[in-house]
């Protein structure tokens, strides 16, 4: 999971924009293989909001 942290904040706007519509927060959701996260960027960081398991 953490590994999947590392690439989504490396380059955070390369995954999909999942937020409502009419929200105002830029929710983003990144998938591994494991596991995935819903985040939000931020300059150089991101923050982690929901975290999922597959399977």
């Amino acid at each position: 999971m953490l590994a999947l942290v590392e690439v989504a904040r490396m380059d955070p706007r390369a995954w999909p924009d999942v937020r409502d519509p009419g929200s105002v927060e830029e929710i983003r959701e990144a998938f591994g293989r494991r596991c995935w996260i819903q985040y939000l960027p931020h300059a150089g960081a991101i923050e982690v909001r929901d975290i999922g398991w597959a399977g």
